[in-house]
C-alpha cells in the first residue's frame, strides 16, 4: 500500500505549501463573492463572511507550523 502521510520535514513542508496555496485561492473566491453579492443585493452574506475569516485563521496557523518545519529542517 501506499503511505500517503508525508514522512520527513521538507515532505510535510510541500505539502503544507500546498494547501496553502488552495487555501489562499479559497480566500480570494470568498472575498470576490462577498464583493459580487455586495453590488448585486447590497446586501453581506454572513457564510462567506465566516468562511473568510476561518481562511485567515487557518492561514496563520499554517505560516506558524513553516516557521516550525524551517526551524527543524535547518537543525538536521
Amino acid at each position: 500500500m501506499f503511505d500517503l502521510m508525508p514522512t520527513d520535514a521538507k515532505s510535510k513542508l510541500r505539502e503544507i505549501r500546498i494547501v496553502k496555496a488552495f487555501l489562499i485561492f479559497a480566500f480570494v473566491l470568498c472575498l470576490l463573492i462577498l464583493y459580487i453579492e455586495y453590488h448585486d443585493h447590497a446586501h453581506i452574506s454572513w457564510k462567506f463572511v465566516f468562511l473568510t475569516c476561518l481562511c485567515m485563521i487557518w492561514d496563520s496557523d499554517l505560516n506558524k507550523k513553516i516557521k516550525e518545519l524551517k526551524v527543524q529542517i535547518k537543525s538536521d
